[in-house]
């Protein structure tokens, strides 16, 4: 069976959730590589890559939330010394009307599964947060075989 588009980065974001829990920059380099899609670097280097061709920044969490919910690979990032901070957008609700659910590690701590950004990053981060889309779909298919034992 074939995954739809639109469920393919929670997938492999479940997939990788475990491994990267405590690694914001490995959780998103682990799920994109799962997509067909290379991220090199930590933290503040994926913030730069996401605003350089191919990725297309978004205006804002609202417009991160409608691409995701189109099926589109979702980052959302920022800067910050001495390590920034990355999270994949998901499908989901938008808290406040503006701060997208989203899946992500956190350096030193355990992140959030499908949880908004707003608990993400603090009241005067939060709303500097970069997003920015991958334009290309469908990524590398993703397919799940169902009722699969070894006997």
């Amino acid at each position: 069976m074939t995954i739809p588009m639109q469920d393919q980065v929670v997938t492999a974001c479940e997939k990788h959730w475990e491994a990267f829990k405590a690694d914001c920059s490995g959780f998103l380099k682990a799920v994109c590589s799962d997509l067909g899609v290379i991220l090199t670097g930590q933290a503040n280097d994926i913030a730069d890559q996401i605003q350089r061709s191919p990725w297309l920044k978004l205006k804002d969490g609202v417009e991160a939330n409608q691409r995701a919910t189109q099926g589109f690979l979702v980052l959302g990032g920022m800067r910050a010394n001495p390590n920034g901070h990355v999270v994949i957008v998901v499908p989901g609700t938008l808290a406040h009307g503006k701060y997208p659910t989203a899946y992500w590690g956190s350096l030193g701590g355990v992140g959030k599964k499908n949880t908004t950004i707003n608990w993400s990053w603090n009241a005067t981060d939060r709303d500097k947060v970069i997003y920015a889309y991958y334009p290309h779909k469908p990524f590398r298919q993703v397919h799940i075989t169902m009722g699969v034992g070894r006997g």
